[in-house]
């Protein structure tokens, strides 16, 4: 079968690779005989390989420095589904097979609010939230509204949108149903811009795709202005 990988870094595409049938092995890393070559001191030079099996393909890590993660979690050998994403230190390879299923289709975990484009970064978010929803992090974080509300940051997925069932309900007549996710992780949070024209949220006065939040970020999300904290609000 026949497959895309987009590399990604800080929500610009760097590069689109599609790859063969023909191609039993397709190695990722910062040797220039790499297939997929990413030249930054980050990676190992031969980081990890994705290998065709019949009927399916297998990321394997080879023995990389810094660790080979899939959906945010560290992997040795994992299977790949339809959409996974692949994190190679700072970097995401948008995994895209067509003729594999959708796990989010075949295990009915569905998140109705996210149906909208909001897989454009092909982040499976039904699979994350399930992979997050036992898992316990001190993390801690909060959007300190310009209105002066403060939204505390409890879920491991966090929704912003004009949807009803959103997190943080935005206004405007054509705000879409779901703007960004906040994913919270052990290693903090992450806010990605899951929008099909990808303009509608800014850090610092600039925009961003996808963005690891730090204390005291000035963020805009389709008009509605707040500031990210670390902790809890006073109080909570």
């Amino acid at each position: 079968m026949a497959y895309k990988l987009t590399v990604i870094l800080s929500g610009r595409t760097l590069s689109r690779h599609e790859i063969s049938d023909k191609e039993a092995r397709v190695k990722m890393g910062r040797s220039p005989e790499c297939e997929v070559v990413i030249d930054n001191l980050g990676v190992s030079r031969v980081h990890c390989e994705i290998v065709q099996k019949p009927g399916y393909f297998q990321l394997r890590d080879l023995q990389s420095g810094n660790g080979t993660f899939v959906n945010g979690a560290r992997v040795e050998s994992y299977n790949l589904n339809q959409g996974d994403v692949i994190s190679l230190g700072k970097f995401t390879i948008r995994f895209e097979a067509e003729d594999l299923p959708d796990p989010r289709e075949e295990s009915g975990d569905h998140m109705p609010i996210l149906a909208e484009g909001a897989m454009t970064l092909a982040m499976d978010a039904a699979s994350l939230a399930k992979k997050h929803k036992q898992q316990a992090t001190k993390n801690r974080g909060y959007f300190a509204l310009a209105s002066g509300r403060e939204v505390v940051l409890e879920k491991a997925l966090f929704a912003l949108g004009k949807d009803s069932e959103a997190d943080l309900e935005l206004t405007g007549f054509f705000c879409p149903r779901v703007v960004a996710l906040v994913i919270r992780e052990e290693s903090g949070f992450r806010l990605v811009d899951v929008t099909n024209g990808g303009r509608a949220l800014k850090v610092n006065g600039r925009f961003k795709r996808d963005s690891w939040l730090k204390e005291g970020d000035q963020l805009e999300v389709r008009g509605t202005k707040m500031v990210f904290h670390r902790g809890v609000p006073v109080g909570h």
